[in-house]
């Protein structure tokens, strides 16, 4: 019976249903397209796996394994197994035409196992390919090599003591990951010629990797459980292609769970309107419904059967959905493609269907909940008195409202793949709706209270905003948060932007030169003198890992397969590597101590027990560090006790030479160490001229032009703007509908009012005028709150997330507010059209 009851009633109230499927179908359709397009990149990565990594399994890290660690490999490999050598690092490339920072990869005959290179030349390289490089003193460079210094097959370069000659250009690389893609080009040369090339020293920065090509048949996840328990060091990393691919596309993972959140909140304005639409749609059959009990129906049932006709409208909403994010797809592909090194064709599969189906039936219950237990609260009795029948305000219940609130809790932190984001994401989200109902709140009582116009229609335009409260304030959040969204991405983008671009020739380095050995220093300062540079500061490096903290082994943790949120895979990475220590008069202008002391001066053995430590806070907090905690470094074989006496907060942003660990001075001082000098804003001739200088005094000193790289993160995230803006005016569009849709309602409901008006002797003009002096005063006020609540949220995310210094445009959230408020008085207009210009007798004809 309930089954035929709702069906019943939705076929009466198609309009409604239509209105109500409209609303949640564009929500979902932007939500079910993220997840094809995650879904897609997660395929296409795991499908490159072992071409990224080029083996089935790969042990690397940033020094040389020791015999001792290589018989320990060897004894756990199965018989058969295949391995290569390889040298990943950084260092200047100079020629006739020009300098330029590199990635060198020294590789040599059994690289790569799976993949393959292709050549300018035709030539396609694979496993067993025979390699001109390793016959020849020959290199293999990237096309960019080409654009940026006109290198050209025959040129000679030179990397440290080697002279080579370019053989070819790579136009494909099967191999590339995104890791340093933008830093340097990569140049490809044989392994051997490493020892004559004087670029790896004592101290140099490497990443050593043995690439294990596994005989068939082998389980690559339980040889790699087997491999970190034969080689416990956490400078050691061992990555199977799955491993290596999650690493490669963590760039593109942050880029999809931001767009992910963003779609959440489409949807999240969506279910607003779909939910109004339902609470109308509810008001005006809770007549029936009281009928229907006293013919026996009891709540409960009455409540089933609403609930069934969410659910089945929920589910007919899954129809346009799929069909919409069908065409939406293409669109989000070509979008995001600058991000990819392949072609992604996503779709809607199995998966991401049963999210939509979930989302669509019980999540439309879900959010009609709040006006559902309202059915309880009919007294039946009121049938049959004199006064007009009406539900009653019954009990205040706020349950009906928390598994919204939790479902949506749960949705950010599935899409953002973070307890931590997804928290601050509902917590900023429901701080933002909280303050838009109080402010939307003052509004309507504001115009309830406005007097004294000359025209009556401004007058009742007010008091029925007051009258009205509940749809009033549904269409204030609604666009007061589609201004908000469309607003903080280019407040985040101006102050981004005027952090790298207005501070950069104050305060930003325009060169970093690192790897400096000790005996090298006075020459470099030498030529710096020469140039009539002053270099903004020399940081000492020394590499270290961690044995102890707190008197317990500090173990090597085991990455579990399956979900895992942001932060766990950070700690993880974290934990899995060496650290860099360093030492200091002073702290730097880009760190302050939040707490904690400041070191007490140089280290006094007689006095001291341990070396005074400061951590920065967010690498604290990712570690589990504590103030007072105590570590034990191994400092090349030497052991070094260190007390945390403060807490280091540190602005990345500011290019500075920073560190996660500073050691008090006089303890590391005499320990094998680097250098790294931060350069200061040097015009461009200037700066290439240097470059060359030191490229050809000092080979295996490294050279990062700070101002390209700057250009480089600009570009990306000029590319990153417009993807998520357009996420953004998803959501606004979003909040148009809702708003079209809470509009045409309320103007059905006020059909008899509106045509009392003319009958009255209103004209059409003034009853339009009527409904647009409403609807204005609304949507200006709401745009208004929205951007001025978008600069504090913008402020906010720079402050604690980006730490950079905020900088205000109040251009384009003014521009935005005339913006939204012309589309909604567009959107108001057209809503009410037939409504208006419809003739009044044809309200007297109609049964009362």
């Amino acid at each position: 019976m309930l089954w035929r009851l709702a069906f019943r009633e939705l076929l009466r109230s198609w309009r409604f249903g239509l209105f109500f499927i409209f609303n949640l179908s564009l929500g979902l359709a932007g939500f079910v397209s993220l997840q094809a397009f995650n879904t897609a990149l997660e395929d296409q990565l795991r499908a490159n796996a072992k071409f990224i990594l080029s083996a089935d399994l790969a042990v690397s890290a940033r020094r040389e394994i020791t015999d001792e660690e290589l018989k320990k490999m060897q004894a756990v490999l199965p018989a058969g197994a295949d391995q290569s050598k390889i040298y990943e690092f950084f260092a200047m490339l100079s020629s006739a035409k020009g300098s330029r920072l590199i990635l060198i990869k020294a590789i040599d005959q059994s690289y790569p196992f799976y993949g393959e290179l292709e050549l300018k030349s035709g030539k396609v390289i694979r496993h067993g390919t025979p390699k001109e490089i390793l016959n020849s003193p020959t290199a293999w460079i990237y096309p960019e090599m080409k654009s940026q210094l006109g290198l050209d097959v025959g040129d000679e370069i030179k990397l440290g003591n080697l002279k080579l000659k370019v053989a070819d250009l790579i136009e494909k690389d099967a191999t590339q990951t995104f890791r340093a893609a933008t830093l340097a080009p990569r140049v490809f040369i044989n392994r051997e010629l490493l020892p004559q090339s004087g670029l790896l020293q004592y101290g140099s920065t490497f990443s050593l990797a043995y690439l294990l090509k596994l005989p068939a048949g082998s389980d690559e996840n339980a040889l790699r459980e087997k491999l970190y328990q034969a080689l416990p060091d956490p400078q050691i990393t061992i990555e199977t292609p799955s491993s290596a691919g999650e690493d490669s596309g963590r760039q593109l993972g942050y880029l999809s769970d931001y767009l992910g959140l963003v779609a959440i909140v489409a949807l999240f304005m969506s279910a607003l309107g779909a939910a109004y639409i339902y609470r109308l749609f509810l008001s005006t059959r809770m007549k029936e419904i009281a009928i229907l009990r006293t013919l026996g129906l009891q709540s409960g049932e009455a409540v089933g059967v609403y609930i069934l006709q969410a659910s089945m409208l929920g589910l007919l909403a899954t129809v346009p959905t799929l069909l919409f994010s069908y065409l939406v797809l293409p669109l989000l592909s070509r979008l995001l493609a600058s991000f990819t090194p392949f072609d992604l064709h996503p779709h809607v599969n199995l998966e991401a269907f049963l999210v939509c189906l979930v989302m669509a039936v019980f999540g439309s219950f879900v959010v009609s909940l709040p006006f559902l237990v309202k059915i309880f609260d009919l007294k039946a009795a009121k049938l049959f008195s004199e006064e007009k029948f009406s539900v009653g305000e019954g009990p205040r219940r706020w349950w009906p409202f928390l598994p919204p609130l939790v479902l949506f809790y749960f949705l950010a932190v599935y899409q953002a793949h973070s307890w931590m984001t997804g928290s601050l994401f509902v917590g900023s989200m429901v701080a933002v709706i909280l303050m838009l109902l109080l402010i939307g709140f003052s509004t309507v009582k504001l115009a309830g209270r406005l007097k004294g116009f000359r025209r009556w229609f401004l007058k009742f335009s007010f008091l029925s905003l007051s009258r009205r409260a509940g749809a009033s304030l549904a269409i204030f959040v609604a666009l007061g948060l589609g201004a908000l969204l469309i607003n903080i991405l280019p407040q985040l983008k101006n102050s981004l932007q005027a952090e790298f671009q207005v501070e950069g020739r104050s305060k930003i380095p325009s060169l970093f030169m690192f790897d400096i050995q000790d005996e090298q220093l006075p020459g470099v300062e030498k030529i710096l003198e020469k140039n009539n540079v002053k270099p903004l500061g020399l940081s000492p490096l020394v590499r270290a890992r961690i044995l102890k903290v707190n008197g317990q082994d500090y173990e090597r943790k085991i990455e579990d397969q399956g979900f895992k949120t942001r932060e766990e895979e950070r700690e993880a990475r974290f934990r899995n590597r060496g650290v860099n220590l360093s030492y200091r008069h002073d702290l730097s202008s880009s760190e302050n101590i939040i707490e904690g002391r400041p070191f007490s001066g140089e280290f006094d053995s007689e006095k001291q027990k341990y070396a005074e430590l400061s951590v920065e806070y967010r690498f604290a907090e990712r570690m589990g560090f504590h103030l007072g905690d105590v570590l034990v470094f191994d400092v090349q074989g030497v052991e070094v006790e260190g007390q945390i006496i403060n807490l280091r907060k540190v602005k990345w942003t500011s290019f500075q030479p920073n560190f996660f660990i500073l050691v008090q001075r006089g303890v590391l001082n005499e320990a094998p160490k680097t250098f790294i000098a931060a350069i200061p804003f040097l015009p461009e001739e200037k700066r290439s001229l240097l470059q060359n200088e030191m490229a050809q005094e000092f080979s295996n000193v490294s050279v990062v032009d700070v101002v390209r790289t700057v250009d480089e993160v600009l570009k990306t995230a000029e590319k990153m703007s417009w993807s998520l803006e357009l996420m953004a005016g998803l959501a606004l569009l979003t909040g148009y509908i809702v708003l079209f849709s809470i509009v045409r309602s309320q103007i059905k409901l006020r059909r008899w009012e509106l045509n009392m008006l003319k009958i009255l002797g209103a004209s059409w003009g003034e009853v339009a005028s009527f409904i647009l002096a409403e609807f204005a005063f609304l949507s200006f006020l709401a745009a208004l709150a929205g951007a001025l609540l978008s600069v504090l949220v913008s402020f906010s995310l720079n402050a604690f997330l980006f730490e950079s210094d905020f900088k205000l445009s109040w251009f384009q959230p003014l521009v935005s507010v005339l913006i939204i408020t012309c589309l909604s008085l567009l959107i108001s207009f057209l809503a009410s059209l037939d409504i208006v210009k419809e003739s009044a007798l044809s309200i007297l004809r109609e049964e009362k």
